[in-house]
């Protein structure tokens, strides 16, 4: 495809998205359900046949009572939504959220929505046109308040809510967006792993070394040097040898902290970005260079607040498949490259191929971790038959459940599968 074909596309699918936007905002304000329109076209023929060919008399009237009873309801939907827009626009015109949180927070947005009781006829209902976040609402005599609780990492400038006022027998209904203004930063929920979760080998004797920062336990000892801590003399040693001693740490072993983790951001990752956050979290100053990437980044970060960033907007990346992973590994030291991380969503997608072109291009056993919350993907589910799956709907559960298992089945062939559960931090190898 030459960058004419490209442009064309791209030409043509901005228009349909324009048209889809115009024609989805026009039937918003059209004030007809789909039911009140087969019901006004059943109307015409009974009219046409019955009540101007023969003169019904019963037609007549009955065409005219329900003629008079969509006036009243069109009326109430329209006055209604007319309230709701102009009070409520004026109630949030100067509210904007700025705050920071993580998945499954609690955000109090102070947003209210005119919500009149003494209007019979009608019901009023509100939805968040963003996916990343559930709304919950409290009902009071006029106003409705609301508190959001975020389901998905990201930044947000924006809020946009969906307003829907229609009448109670569904015959009428007119619905328009309404947009808050915010500057919200949302964390991956927070998470725990052992530290085993990112061991591949050990290397060493795993003994005290002479070059070791002296970081372990206090089990030496050595003369009293100028500017140590009196609490660290050994007074029963002073009074028998008169000489002053001082524990000092154990020299700690000389960490190769050589490795290198990648995040593959895709469907269902909030688990994994949540062992991302917790991986970056407990990176500290003394542990080493951090070599860290995401996809949509193509970089790699030394700097753990970087890294956050990143995990944060590879939510914009999802539909990219990991493929950013084949230009960061040139980037990636040999010796980082023989520990290699490689942070998995729980759902199959085009990045299983990226990977395996990675493993075979590089030559790499990675360890892959899939992060969950609770679950097993390992565990064994009992599969339905043909003939049941057609009369019984589906189990999302269920269906979760085979997707980590079909996934830990073909990355198992590439290198080390290993389960890890943010909740408890426990961590195994799958098999």
């Amino acid at each position: 495809m030459n960058w004419l074909t490209r442009r064309n596309t791209f030409s043509w699918r901005r228009i349909g998205s324009s048209v889809g936007r115009i024609f989805k905002t026009a039937r918003g304000i059209f004030p007809l359900t789909w039911l009140s329109i087969i019901l006004a076209v059943l109307l015409y023929y009974v009219w046409y046949w019955e009540v101007s060919a023969h003169a019904n008399q019963i037609l007549y009237t009955v065409v005219l009572l329900w003629l008079l009873v969509w006036g009243v309801l069109l009326l109430f939907t329209l006055v209604t939504s007319i309230l709701v827009f102009v009070c409520t626009r004026q109630r949030n015109l100067n509210n904007i959220i700025a705050c920071k949180n993580e998945v499954g927070g609690h955000i109090s947005s102070q947003y209210q929505v005119f919500c009149p009781f003494f209007l019979p006829f009608v019901e009023i209902s509100v939805s968040m046109n963003d996916t990343c976040f559930k709304r919950h609402a409290t009902r009071g005599a006029i106003w409705e308040n609301e508190w959001l609780e975020p389901v998905g990492r990201g930044r947000f400038k924006a809020f946009e809510r969906s307003i829907l006022v229609r009448d109670i027998f569904g015959l009428t209904a007119i619905s328009f967006k309404m947009t808050q203004l915010a500057d919200i930063e949302i964390l991956p929920a927070s998470g725990q792993f052992e530290i085993k979760a990112f061991q591949t080998r050990t290397t060493g004797d795993g003994y005290s070394h002479p070059e070791g920062d002296p970081r372990g336990e206090l089990v030496e000892m050595r003369r009293y040097q100028a500017g140590d801590p009196l609490k660290l003399i050994l007074w029963k040693v002073f009074a028998r040898s008169r000489k002053l001693v001082v524990r000092a740490p154990e020299p700690a072993v000389v960490e190769q902290n050589d490795m290198f983790v990648y995040f593959v951001s895709g469907r269902d990752d909030e688990a994994s970005a949540s062992m991302a956050r917790a991986f970056l979290s407990s990176f500290g100053k003394d542990d080493g260079d951090l070599c860290f990437a995401a996809d949509g980044a193509n970089r790699i970060v030394k700097d753990k607040q970087e890294g956050m960033d990143d995990v944060i907007d590879s939510v914009h990346h999802r539909s990219r498949g990991g493929e950013d992973l084949m230009s960061v590994a040139p980037l990636v030291a040999p010796a980082m490259m023989n520990n290699c991380f490689l942070l998995v969503p729980q759902r199959i997608g085009a990045w299983i191929e990226v990977v395996r072109k990675f493993v075979g291009q590089y030559q790499v056993r990675p360890v892959f971790i899939m992060s969950v919350n609770g679950d097993d993907p390992s565990r064994k589910v009992k599969k339905m038959s043909r003939l049941r799956r057609m009369l019984v709907s589906p189990d999302t559960g269920q269906q979760q459940q085979d997707d980590r298992e079909l996934i830990c089945e073909k990355l198992s062939q590439l290198g080390t599968v290993r389960v890890v559960d943010i909740a408890t931090g426990a961590a195994r190898d799958w098999k």
